[in-house]
């Protein structure tokens, strides 16, 4: 393991995105089509592509803080575990001109540990577990408990590699299938 860093992540829209620039990025003509309903490597245009030069990761949670855990490997890490989760999907990203970060529809945040895979491709492999019952959890906007956060967890594992094609592991939470069947 190279290090790793976890943090609350705010979620909204059901998404947030792991990119290395916000120009020209936007996900208006995005189409399910075809999306495992987890994570969508997308190029600039919003369309989904192998390398994706920028990811939309879907939550349960349509508003609220999830747990989220980024590891960053100097190389692949071991297969994961499917027992401890729902959902797990994999794919090549490549960001030629920035550092990458995770970034929800308001706030950019930073996880420092991405840094080091700047200017490289990289595998980033996204476990999710919770998202049904994510999906069941309302936030009140009007209230000011940030503690309070869903029972959805993240956890994304980096590291570089050339590119390969999306793998899925596992996909068998209802909330995803909802998403794929679209």
């Amino acid at each position: 393991m190279y290090a790793t860093e976890t943090a609350g992540l705010w979620t909204s829209a059901h998404q947030y995105y792991v990119m290395g620039a916000l120009e020209g990025f936007g996900v208006d003509g995005f189409s399910y089509t075809g999306f495992n309903g987890l994570l969508a490597p997308l190029s600039a245009e919003g369309e989904i592509a192998a390398p994706g030069t920028c990811a939309v990761i879907m939550t349960g949670t349509e508003l609220g803080t999830i747990k989220t855990t980024v590891t960053v490997y100097q190389k692949e890490p071991p297969a994961p575990d499917l027992t401890q989760w729902d959902d797990v999907v994999e794919a090549s990203l490549f960001f030629s001109d920035a550092e990458p970060y995770i970034v929800d529809v308001h706030d950019r945040v930073l996880f420092s540990v991405l840094t080091s895979l700047q200017r490289a491709p990289f595998r980033l492999r996204v476990h999710a577990r919770g998202r049904d019952q994510g999906y069941e959890f309302l936030r009140d906007e009007s209230e000011d408990d940030e503690d309070e956060w869903s029972p959805e967890e993240h956890l994304l594992q980096a590291w570089p590699a050339p590119f390969a094609p999306l793998i899925e592991w596992q996909l068998h939470d209802t909330f995803g299938a909802g998403i794929r069947a679209s």
